[in-house]
């Protein structure tokens, strides 16, 4: 497993999660759409950079074989995994802990101090 790839990707999902999990109730669904998009484009992303790399620099012909490859991909595939997992329990935690005693807010009860009106 690629560690770095696992904690860089595992914030940044994280990260999208809590913005669904924070969003309005009633803005939740266009919120899970656009960052589900981006979700995946991310996934998509991580899966390309992570299955080109290759640890063995001294043998550059070693790279270039078909296990190597599908070893790097394998690779890639668990790390991704592994963030998503984590992202989830992370993001759950934060709900128990935090989220369920302090819901998001609603537009609907902004106050504006200071307005006379």
């Amino acid at each position: 497993m690629n560690i770095g790839g696992w904690l860089l990707l595992s914030f940044l999902l994280g990260g999208l999660l809590l913005l669904v999990q924070r969003a309005e109730i009633k803005r939740r669904t266009a919120t899970l759409t656009i960052l589900a998009f981006v979700g995946f484009i991310v996934w998509r992303y991580a899966i390309y950079r992570m299955s080109g790399d290759c640890y063995e620099t001294v043998f550059r012909a070693v790279c270039n074989t078909p296990w190597t490859r599908q070893w790097a991909s394998v690779i890639a595939t668990n790390t991704i995994n592994w963030a998503i997992v984590t992202a989830l329990i992370g993001n759950a935690l934060f709900w128990i802990l935090i989220g369920r005693s302090n819901p998001p807010g609603t537009s609907d009860s902004i106050q504006v101090f200071g307005a006379n009106d």
